[in-house]
């Protein structure tokens, strides 16, 4: 149901546009993005739908509001607001508030971590491959991109690789389901998931990321059950989805572009500086914050307590910040992107990511190098807080 535009919402700053669905059938998902950026000359503008939202479109204003939390909050963070208030760690607290909820992950996924993880990643990424190269083809989502980087996370945390699709649909409901009381009881049921397990690792903790969590202080004192099982049920959320979706994009790219692809197969040392471009140019999230009093920006007022969305595309993509930002340079220097976030709540998780992407085009393309798309017409994108391909099917000679 649509929203009613409040009294100072101008009537030319009214966009009934859908960030979770932003492509038309057959349009291609992040220049949908781009065509709606320069649909309008405003740098804000206001959707009615999600019970009625503004929408930053250029990338400084998107940039600027994921930094600024003195004047936008991240206690609601998605359209449509969520109901539920259940703690959810660090993802949902300001300054100075959330640092003690951002230590343990940033000790958890620090550079040191994912150093020591390389050998299993890589090792995972060649089984994975050695077993189905030899039968030409694969569909890369559900054989690779669901299994990789959901397996090495669970290994992270301890958590039973069994367990693996079910906590993917739980976390894909929370990202990529609009109707809040599906979103509420995804999160409630991975809440409920998590506590026998953070009760075992209270009694016997080991090394793995959750322990970690447990054994915190926060402000000097032990982190609380509540506060745990919030800090856990945010990490799981994060971990299980946004890799596994950028891989699907970079893969579908490289398919459709030989030239490139050769490119990067016959120079493997370029891996590394060539998986920041594509990181650039696949953004996945669309977050929100809720302005915490009235803020002037670009002739408008955004009153306190409306939502205000900050989509990861309309900055990697802005053309004031990268000059013919839909084309993929090996050479261009990418500064900056709000893939993983920016500002306090920039994803601890993003090297790892990064790191994982880099071994996957290395393992895969010294053996795969030439591959194509096949059965184009059953690839879709489920959008959402993370977008995602629902399938990939890739064959080779």
């Amino acid at each position: 149901m649509s929203a009613i535009p409040p009294p100072h919402v101008p009537p030319d700053r009214v966009t009934d546009f859908d960030v979770y669905a932003p492509a038309a059938p057959g349009e291609d998902f992040h220049a949908a993005w781009l065509r709606f950026r320069e649909s309008t000359p405003h740098r804000l503008v206001w959707s009615p739908r999600y019970g009625g939202h503004w929408i930053a479109t250029r990338g400084e204003d998107v940039r600027t509001i994921h930094e600024d939390h003195a004047r936008f909050s991240s206690a609601a963070n998605t359209v449509p607001r969520a109901t539920s208030r259940a703690p959810l760690g660090a993802i949902v607290l300001d300054p100075p508030e959330h640092a003690p909820f951002r230590a343990f992950l940033d000790r958890g996924l620090s550079p040191r971590v994912v150093r020591a993880q390389e050998p299993a990643i890589r090792a995972l990424a060649i089984r994975l491959i050695d077993g189905f190269v030899t039968s030409g083809g694969c569909e890369f989502i559900g054989d690779f991109a669901d299994v990789l980087p959901l397996t090495v996370f669970l290994n992270l945390v301890d958590v039973p690789l069994a367990d693996r699709a079910q906590l993917a649909r739980w976390a894909s409901q929370v990202t990529r389901v609009t109707d809040i009381a599906v979103r509420d009881e995804a999160s409630r049921s991975l809440r409920n998931y998590l506590r026998p397990l953070i009760a075992a690792r209270r009694a016997q903790p080991g090394t793995d990321l959750l322990s970690e969590i447990v054994q915190t202080k926060i402000d000097g004192r032990p982190i609380t059950d509540t506060e745990a099982v919030g800090a856990c049920t945010h990490l799981m959320i994060a971990g299980l989805d946004t890799v596994s979706s950028l891989l699907g994009f970079v893969m579908r790219f490289l398919a459709d572009q030989p030239a490139q692809r050769l490119a990067l197969a016959g120079r493997p040392d370029r891996i590394p500086g060539a998986v920041k471009e594509l990181i650039r140019r696949f953004p996945l999230v669309v977050m929100s914050r809720e302005a915490r009093e009235d803020v002037s920006m670009d002739g408008v007022t955004i009153a306190g307590g409306e939502m205000v969305t900050i989509p990861t595309m309309l900055f990697n993509l802005d053309p004031e910040i990268y000059a013919d930002p839909l084309a993929v340079e090996w050479d261009r220097p990418v500064l900056a992107t709000c893939t993983f976030g920016a500002g306090p709540h920039r994803c601890p998780g993003a090297p790892l990511g990064q790191r994982e992407t880099a071994i996957v085009l290395e393992e895969w393309l010294a053996r795969i190098p030439d591959f194509t798309v096949t059965e184009r017409d059953s690839i879709s994108v489920s959008g959402g807080i993370v977008a995602t391909l629902n399938r990939l099917p890739l064959r080779w000679s």
